[in-house]
């Protein structure tokens, strides 16, 4: 990957986390309604629009597997959106593509002060 790739992936992947959970199962859902996009097995966006529709509250849950994934969504919903594995896997991906680790620490350290404000303070006070 090129540095300018590398780039382009931190971007994304930050913009997803930013998302949200609910945002990001419907753009996954979009993406695999979409004619343009390589379709999926059936069986997946068929799994995925019941998952929706259980966890917009458009069906009821009926089975133990529709609960545990009720109380999968309602977790990963209170999580963080940015935990320590996610900053360590950006920074890898910096230096694979080219970066020196001084550089990909500061690039991911700047990016995770202004989207994370509780450990950028932690970061700010460190320096």
């Amino acid at each position: 990957m090129t540095p300018d790739a590398a780039l382009d992936s931190f971007a994304f992947f930050v913009g997803l986390r930013l998302m949200g959970t609910d945002a990001r199962r419907q753009l996954r859902l979009a993406l695999m309604r979409d004619p343009d996009v390589a379709s999926p097995p059936k069986g997946t966006i068929e799994r995925i629009e019941r998952l929706d529709a259980l966890l917009d509250g458009r069906r009821e849950p009926e089975t133990m597997q529709d609960r545990l994934d009720v109380a999968r969504a309602e977790h990963q919903r209170s999580a963080a959106p940015f935990d320590p594995a996610f900053w360590l896997a950006r920074n890898a991906e910096l230096i694979a593509s080219g970066f020196t680790e001084q550089q990909a620490a500061r690039l991911v350290d700047e990016v995770r002060v202004r989207v994370d404000p509780a450990t950028g303070a932690a970061i700010l006070e460190l320096e």
